[in-house]
């Protein structure tokens, strides 16, 4: 029995080395105090630092941040769960508790490795697969930049397919098992685009199988596979009943959800077409998975200084046109219109896919056909908008996703495994001469792959709609130094494509000469594909290590020196200990908005970044707050007391906002709008001081006569996020509004413990109808969308727990009772 086992856990065991060992070589800085500098997740430390100072005082995380755009739902950034299954308890199990990004990189080498397995593909093979997906260039770019929960979902779609394929085979109780855990994990981690996309391949190939099934007349299967799926599926799901439900109901009320106000970026159910169409990929574009830099690599610099034909007509300029251009100094010219670098699958892997597609014939073969070409499609957007327009207005939930390229996740999991596959079925062949003639076909349709890439090559105009643009605007002296600096950086385009398309073809014709000799019984197959599994490798990380290499490390307390230690401006700012809002406009109004979540970090800001702020405060965004310093009414009804800005010498000035109103006040009047669009028209012309606009729909809430008593008070007690207190004191009825953002899922107001209607006042606010008297108004932040998740969490969080462990131990009982055939 202990040879038996010997045996059986040795490749695993040697193919778990493996992938440490290349995640560790790759990220060691990280195991030397040093810190990977990725934008993304220092803007969510902005955002999250808020929750996390909250949850050090109080013990627990609020549903609601105070940081960033003048308030909104905190469940969406940091998040207490209560769920038994937890992505942290599997994922750091699968991870070995590795630090990141070494356990991205780990992670993902064993989940496709573990779909390898169910592949029934020779475990060392499967090592190839597993390297060959992991470090697809795709990956270490997303990490570079701080996508770290596209990565971690990224990693784990390979064992969510595994599991369906282990029911679909009937393993029923392992893949029950395996579908509940990964499924927990995904929808943990929440990166909910990246599911969508995997949804999509688990349903074609689904359908695939079912029509297998079908036609085999095996409805028991069929039925029996389908329920267990679905249900474990569904399981797994609730047992992360918390982030979801809140997810779910945050897009109601986000710019995903659509707006009131329809413009460029949303409609009243969901993203515009061209909004959601943004960051396409042309068509040809998709060949980057095969010539990484076809289109140039990355909007950065890919050329070396001294070679760049471009940089070179730069230096012969007159200097101050010279400095003008280099914002126009982009190799990457592509549909995106700016990227960190490409997709690259690895021209070997895609060798190997094509020659799988070629090698077999099976319903696998099938479904990963026909979920690559329809990913290949989507990834074009709004440059196929006839196709992917229909999907947009009828493809479930598709109108809240945008960036399309994005879904290039789906071909580069597929075409690895297709490789793999081809590997195996390569292996499994015995009549050589019937796979020497496949073969010659699957080299046949590369080379003709090669001739169109090189027409392309030699026809394409390497051009942005900017460069020409460019030349267009540009008359007089300075147009010829203008062309001819185009033109040069047209041929440095041009150069990388070249050169990247003579990379490829030279590591596929290495990998095709290696498969001719096992072909042809000149080497033996252990040489063969381990040739080929190195190559593979160094294929992809020669372009790798562009993107993430030890220059994106930094020491841990320069880190914290560069981000998160708080300028004198901000310390300045800091002294006010009252409760007010700041305007960080050092970098712009549009990095104010958009782009920035630093200045949340240390103070409740008006502005801030996340991918799904709430729609009504967007529309304040575009339509007020963007024509600063012309919307004094919105700033100074979001109690903007201090704004930052810099001056002509590039210091950073503190100026204080003395119309700024507090966190609450009386109005005198109301003024009535019964349409969203008049209710914004209204506040660039508002007193917000003396007025406030609610809408048509309130008026019979609001039994409210105009009164004005400078003896009446209303102040804040204190705001705890999730609770706030205030009290007041008025002679007669009046009208009060709070300089908090209007959420009506989940916020109530009680006046003296009497529930009370809460106003929606000058679009984004709240407002109130306070009695006459001395009077007690707490507002409580109670989501039913959390707490009912909660709930449903923790009976689902229970039954995947008991599935889990009966089929560990139903296993190991079967194991035991096996006879030992080594005796």
């Amino acid at each position: 029995m202990k040879n038996r086992f010997l045996s059986n856990v040795l490749p695993h065991v040697i193919a778990i080395a493996v992938f440490l060992i290349v995640a560790i070589v790759y990220c060691k800085p990280v195991l030397e105090h040093q810190v990977l500098q990725q934008s993304d997740v220092i803007h969510w430390k902005g955002m999250a630092q808020g929750s996390f100072e909250y949850k050090e005082k109080y013990g627990h995380f609020p549903l609601w941040t105070n940081n960033l755009f003048s308030g909104m739902p905190a469940y969406q950034i940091a998040l207490d769960s209560d769920v038994i299954i937890t992505p942290s308890w599997f994922y750091n199990l699968f991870t070995l508790f590795l630090p990141k990004p070494i356990s991205f990189f780990f992670l993902a080498s064993i989940c496709f490795y573990f779909l390898t397995q169910v592949f029934r593909v020779n475990s060392y093979l499967g090592i190839i697969g597993g390297l060959a997906y992991a470090y697809a260039t795709y990956n270490p770019i997303i990490i570079s930049v701080g996508h770290d929960t596209k990565m971690q979902s990224i990693a784990l779609m390979p064992a969510f397919l595994a599991s369906l394929v282990l029911i679909y085979n009937k393993k029923y109780l392992w893949g029950a098992a395996f579908t509940v855990v990964i499924t927990a994990i995904l929808v943990g981690i929440n990166h909910v685009q990246i599911i969508y996309y995997l949804l999509l391949i688990a349903a074609i190939m689904t359908i695939v199988y079912a029509v297998s099934w079908i036609r085999q007349r095996d409805f028991r299967h069929l039925f029996i596979a389908t329920s267990i799926a679905i249900l474990c599926g569904v399981l797994g799901t609730l047992s992360n009943a918390i982030s979801l439900f809140t997810s779910f109901e945050a897009s109601k009320t986000s710019i995903r959800g659509g707006s009131e106000l329809v413009n460029k970026n949303t409609t009243q159910e969901g993203l515009s077409k061209d909004y959601a169409f943004d960051y396409s990929m042309y068509r040809s574009e998709p060949f980057v998975m095969l010539v990484p830099k076809m289109y140039g690599g990355s909007t950065g610099l890919e050329v070396d200084e001294e070679q760049s034909k471009a940089i070179a007509e730069l230096r012969q300029m007159p200097q101050g046109l010279g400095q003008q251009l280099q914002g126009y100094l982009q190799f990457y010219w592509g549909g995106i219109g700016g990227t960190s670098g490409p997709p690259y699958v690895g021209a070997i892997i895609c060798f190997l896919a094509l020659l799988g597609f070629v090698l077999l014939n099976n319903r696998d073969k099938v479904w990963i056909l026909i979920a690559s070409a329809l990913a290949i499609v989507m990834s074009w957007g709004g440059y196929f908008a006839a196709f992917n327009g229909f999907l947009l207005n009828h493809l479930p939930f598709y109108n809240k996703f945008r960036a399309p390229s994005m879904i290039i996740v789906i071909p580069t999991l597929l075409f690895c495994l297709m490789a793999v596959l081809a590997l195996q079925r390569i292996v499994e062949v015995k009549n050589k001469q019937e796979l020497w003639e496949k073969y010659k076909t699957s080299l046949v349709i590369t080379g003709s792959l090669f001739i169109a890439l090189l027409v392309f090559y030699f026809n394409a105009d390497y051009t942005l709609p900017q460069d020409k643009q460019l030349v267009s605007q540009v008359t007089g002296p300075g147009s010829g130094f203008i062309t001819s600096f185009v033109n040069a950086l047209k041929e440095d385009r041009k150069g990388l494509f070249g050169e990247s398309l003579l990379r490829s073809f030279l590591f596929i014709t290495g990998a095709a000469l290696l498969i001719f000799l096992y072909i042809k019984e000149k080497i033996k197959a252990p040489v063969a594909f381990a040739c080929i599994g190195i190559a593979a490798f160094i294929d992809v990380m020669a372009i790798n290590v562009k993107y993430l290499n030890a220059g994106n490390y930094q020491d841990e307390a320069e880190y914290q020196q560069s981000y998160f230690t708080p300028s004198p401006a901000d310390q300045q700012v800091l002294q006010d200990k009252g409760y007010y809002r700041i305007f960080d406009n050092r970098d712009g109004v549009g990095s104010a908005y958009n782009a920035s979540a630093l200045s949340a970090y240390f103070h409740r800001s008006i502005g801030g970044y996340h991918p799904a702020k709430l729609s009504i405060y967007q529309d304040l965004i575009a339509r007020q707050l963007y024509n600063y310093p012309n919307c004094t009414a919105a700033i100074n009804m979001l109690n903007t007391k201090y704004i930052i800005e810099r001056d002509s010498t590039g210091k950073d000035v503190v100026r204080m906002n003395a119309n700024a109103l507090g966190p609450v006040w009386f109005v005198d009047s109301l003024r009535f709008e019964s349409t969203p669009e008049a209710v914004m028209n209204g506040l660039s012309t508002l007193d917000p001081k003396g007025t406030a606009i609610v809408f048509t729909k309130d008026k019979e809430l609001l039994s409210y006569t105009s009164s004005k008593n400078s003896s009446d008070v209303i102040k804040l007690i204190e705001n705890k996020n999730d609770d706030i207190t205030y009290e007041s004191n008025a002679a007669t009825p009046r009208f009060a509004v709070f300089s908090e953002v209007f959420y009506d899922r989940g916020w109530k107001a009680y006046i003296d413990n009497k529930e009370a209607p809460i106003i929606r006042s000058n679009y984004v606010l709240r407002g109130l109808l306070v009695p006459a008297g001395q009077h007690q108004i707490k507002f409580e932040f109670r989501p039913a969308a959390y707490y009912n998740g909660r709930n449903i969490a923790k009976v689902a969080g229970i039954i995947a727990m008991l599935l889990v462990v009966a089929t560990i131990g139903l296993s190991v009982r079967n194991y035991l009772k096996k006879p030992n055939l080594d005796q």
